[in-house]
């Protein structure tokens, strides 16, 4: 007699294994998410506290000089090979290494473009001279130009761009000598192997099996776990030092990688600090002196400018000093360029003077040349 029906086994597999390959799916399109969710946080972290301790160790006074620099268009070899620039973009290039960050860079709002690069710690090919101008994406513009009006953070969302590709970018203030905003400090790095990446490790994972599957998840799990509490604690010293609280990093449990990133942020750290306590010293010390040649040498200007400039009509508000010594400065160059001297002289008085002020320059041939006048 013929057995009817299925073997248990049998049917129990046919119910089971579409089940079963349906939640392998779930479980792996979940997989998926989490681990690209986990490793975007992660890097918005890293960029987040990139960002932000350059932006704290950079020297105000430096880097207000640099900027300038930068807004004048200047010989970027030059300047690139300063004191000042490499003593602001080296302790850069390092936490450049040692993150495994794209691009590090310092930028100011303006110039004929969105931005002007100042610093940056690229080499190569991709480094952006101090002075070039580029081009951002809308949101990119507008979370700089928050970061600069309010202090806060930019992170961007993945975005693509025109010559760098795609990128994830954060953006910290960075203030001048008086504590003003007046640049961001930017991190980027680029995210399109990271999400080709995670795409091939899902179709493996669908691919490998259900056991194998189910395992790997499981893992990785763990492994992101183990990974992100270590990378959220170093995130949190690197703010605390960010802030300015220069203690000693604690040590904590962390995988060897981390451990090793933890204790080179620490020695950049105490190195970086002890480095600039001293230049600032020696920096003082240079500019006091250089301070007092600047102002003998501006008092024999102005005594040899006093027998040709004729300030008339002077206005006593605060501005006076000002106008007055753009005149004196002014009437320097005249005298010593008969072809400026020719040139005001057809072309009228350059300064903007206050109402009823009016300057005047006595050229060697005695002639009275106006060089200001006021509305």
């Amino acid at each position: 007699m013929r057995r009817s029906g299925l073997p248990i086994r049998t049917l129990l597999l046919r119910v089971f294994l579409p089940a079963v390959a349906v939640v392998a799916i779930g479980l792996g399109l979940l997989a998926y998410d989490r681990i690209y969710a986990s490793i975007v946080d992660g890097f918005d972290r890293k960029l987040i506290a990139t960002s932000a301790l350059t932006g704290a160790l950079l020297d105000a006074r430096d880097h207000d000089a640099l900027i300038a620099i930068a807004r004048a268009r200047p010989d970027s070899d030059a300047a690139e090979h300063s004191a000042e620039y490499l003593h602001a973009v080296l302790p850069m290039r390092r936490i450049l290494h040692e993150l495994d960050i794209t691009y590090l860079y310092t930028q100011v709002l303006g110039g004929s473009q969105d931005v002007i690069y100042v610093l940056d710690a690229t080499i190569g090919d991709d480094h952006s001279p101090i002075g070039s101008e580029d081009d951002l994406p809308a949101e990119t513009l507008a979370g700089i130009r928050r970061a600069t009006a309010h202090g806060t953070v930019h992170l961007s969302p993945i975005e693509f761009q025109q010559q760098w590709g795609l990128l994830k970018t954060a953006a910290a203030p960075v203030r001048d000598q008086q504590g003003k905003i007046v640049a961001t400090a930017g991190a980027d790095v680029n995210v399109s192997l990271i999400r080709v990446a995670t795409q091939n490790a899902l179709f493996v994972s669908v691919v490998i099996g259900l056991a194998s599957l189910l395992g790997c998840a499981f893992v990785t799990l763990l492994t992101v776990r183990r990974i992100a509490e270590p990378l959220d604690r170093l995130r949190r010293e690197a703010l605390r030092i960010a802030g300015g609280d220069h203690r000693p990093l604690d040590r904590f449990p962390a995988p060897r990688d981390i451990a090793q990133l933890q204790a080179a942020l620490a020695a950049s750290t105490a190195a970086t600090t002890g480095r600039l306590a001293e230049a600032r010293a020696r920096r003082d010390v240079a500019v006091r002196a250089a301070g007092v040649a600047e102002a003998e040498a501006a008092l024999v200007r102005r005594a040899q400018a006093s027998d040709r400039l004729s300030f008339t009509g002077a206005a006593d508000d605060d501005g006076l000093s000002l106008r007055r010594a753009a005149a004196a400065r002014l009437a320097e160059r005249v005298a010593a360029d008969p072809a400026l001297a020719a040139r005001i002289e057809a072309e009228g008085p350059p300064l903007a003077l206050a109402p009823g002020e009016r300057a005047t320059v006595r050229l060697d041939d005695g002639r009275e040349l106006p060089i200001g006048a006021g509305a």
